[in-house]
């Protein structure tokens, strides 16, 4: 298909800004928050908008230790602009995931070709890793890269230095140390691991046993390891990389901890980050093969050729590695999928071996996925015949129980909460039916089943978090009920939960949100009877609790079903309304200024 490969060659970037934008427009179908993160995150950053507090940031009243405030900041300049809408307060993930698009495109474009292909973290690693992998589009890149160095060594330059020690200050505004940490050590481990295994002095496999192997590695990584470390941190700049990280997140960092008697920094660096490493929190624990199996899963439709990838990858890893990768035949790639490798590796290694597991812990070895998938797959489409056939008909059965799994997923969540949601199972036709294509005419064409694939998985993607979600956003009935206690008062409600409260009532509340514990019903009633614009949120089975106390003329207002409780969450409030306070029924989650 040379036409094609010559139109993304010329065009590859405003292909991907096209693709990317067009896919990710259509996740802003107008759908409600899901709880629990996005509502939280959207009431901080809304509370910041309102009290022009950008400093400290406050969850219904209370101090927010979990996370630092970047991801707040973007949702409350979304505000800003737009309004308190949830296309606001997307908007920012939306740039960033398109951001991170463009820096796969430039890693694949300069590492392998053109038609190869979470973002701070990305983008600062590319930064420090490009000066050692020259751009294969440059005729006059040396071996090893452009020399800056007297002593012809690659090396980052200060101003590249600067700029991803920016990045990485952003990514510690955004997620704390391990922005720092997780990209520094993928770039200083890759370098100092490949500079060691390419010393003239370096071990020689050949014709060893592997006591003798073992015995020379010890010995080379005692007497070598250290000064190769240490040349590693200068070629990479270490202290201007920190000083300028720490010159972006700092100031803030010491803000928040003046303003708070550093409450803040010791409950998100001692609870949020040791805590969370040392010990499972709030229930979300794995074991080692959790983030492995969970990455898999993620990378639907590609999952099946992951594995693939990394046993090539590594195989001709260890083959250049016997024989010298200094005089292999493509020792450039040998040192990008290296890197690949390595870095998908720190980051679902590292985060294995934590307590605390969570699915989007691992996003930041997602890019390296991508770009050692991409490569080997156009590679492998400039082959006359698929170099992997059983792979491929492993990969064609992988898609097709990926779209059956999807539709079944749907069908079966129906019958435990997520009603009226039927028509979303539909989006499973789609690798459905890529499957029966690449089985029936793309199998024997290498280019037309790469092609093919990539489409599925963008046209997937596109209707999964797209007109897919917003239908099943319908079961997502509890800022509805929010919306209907705002009706019901006749303006915004004063808004009380006994004895549970979810960030989806805390954003759609609009304001603080009152708690009571079981013990505290006489407090609950005397909220209700302060005013007509107060109404309580309890579950159907704790409602019973609240009988005896209730005001005259409060009782049940509106009730809902949130999606996969067992029970009905019920709306208290006045029955008799007055003049002023006329209930009215609201039928959307969508919430305005």
């Amino acid at each position: 298909m040379p036409n094609l490969t010559s139109f993304i060659e010329r065009r590859a970037g405003l292909l991907v800004v096209a693709l990317g934008t067009t896919a990710l427009a259509a996740g802003f179908v107008a759908m409600p928050f899901w709880d629990e993160d996005e509502p939280r995150f959207a009431a901080i950053a809304r509370t910041m908008v309102e009290t022009g507090d950008w400093v400290v940031p406050i969850f219904n009243g209370e101090l927010a230790v979990d996370k630092p405030v970047l991801m707040h900041w973007c949702m409350a300049l979304g505000f800003s602009a737009f309004g308190f809408t949830e296309f606001a307060a997307r908007l920012p993930s939306a740039i960033a995931a398109l951001l991170t698009a463009l820096a796969l495109l430039r890693a694949g474009s300069r590492w392998f070709n053109p038609a190869t292909g979470v973002t701070l973290t990305t983008w600062g690693t590319l930064l420090l890793v490009e000066p050692f992998l020259p751009d294969r589009r440059s005729s006059t890149a040396t071996a090893r890269g452009d020399s800056n160095q007297p002593s012809g060594q690659p090396a980052v330059s200060l101003s590249r230095a600067l700029l991803a020690g920016g990045l990485f200050g952003l990514a510690v505004l955004c997620k704390g140390p391990i922005g720092f940490i997780g990209p520094l050590v993928v770039v200083l481990g890759w370098t100092w691991l490949a500079d060691l295994l390419e010393r003239p002095d370096r071990v020689n496999p050949v014709q060893q046993t592997l006591i003798s192997q073992t015995i020379g590695l010890v010995r080379q990584l005692c007497w070598a390891g250290l000064p190769t470390a240490w040349r590693a941190v200068r070629q990479l700049r270490l202290p201007t990389v920190t000083i300028a990280t720490l010159a972006v997140a700092a100031p803030w960092y010491i803000a928040v901890g003046l303003r708070t008697d550093w409450a803040w920094p010791a409950g998100f660096f001692f609870v949020h980050n040791v805590g969370r490493f040392v010990a499972p929190m709030e229930r979300h624990s794995g074991g080692l093969l959790f983030h492995p199996l969970t990455m898999l899963i993620g990378f639907y439709p590609w999952s099946c050729f992951l594995p693939l990838a990394i046993v090539v990858a590594g195989g001709r890893l260890w083959r250049s590695w016997r024989i010298g990768l200094a005089v292999s035949a493509d020792s450039h790639s040998l040192r990008c999928y290296g890197l690949m490798l390595f870095w998908m590796a720190v980051w679902v290694g590292g985060f294995s071996v934590a307590a605390t597991k969570l699915p989007n812990y691992i996003m930041p070895a997602y890019p390296a996925a991508a770009v050692l998938v991409a490569a080997l797959a156009v590679e492998a489409a400039r082959q006359p015949s698929w170099p992997f056939p059983r792979w491929l008909a492993l990969g064609i059965g992988g898609l097709a129980f990926g779209g059956i799994a999807t539709a079944a997923t749907v069908l079966v969540a129906t019958f435990f909460g997520l009603t009226d949601s039927e028509f979303a199972a539909a989006v499973g036709i789609i690798p459905l039916a890529g499957a029966g294509w690449l089985a029936w005419s793309a199998r024997l064409q290498p280019a037309r089943a790469v092609a093919t694939m990539a489409a599925i998985g963008l046209v997937y993607s596109s209707l999964a978090v797209g007109p897919a979600a917003a239908w099943i956003s319908r079961a997502n009935t509890l800022p509805g009920l929010l919306d209907e206690a705002h009706a019901h008062a006749g303006g915004v409600a004063r808004i009380g939960a006994y004895p549970q409260l979810t960030p989806n009532i805390v954003y759609y509340a609009r304001g603080v949100v009152a708690q009571w514990q079981p013990d505290q019903t006489a407090a609950a009633a005397a909220f209700l009877a302060s005013g007509t614009d107060a109404v309580v949120i309890v579950p159907e089975d704790h409602f019973a609790e609240l009988t005896a106390a209730l005001p005259r003329g409060t009782g049940v207002v509106g009730r809902t079903r949130p999606l996969f409780k067992k029970r009905d969450f019920l709306l208290v409030g006045t029955t008799e309304p007055t003049a002023e306070s006329s209930p009215r029924t609201a039928t959307t989650g969508k919430i305005t200024r």
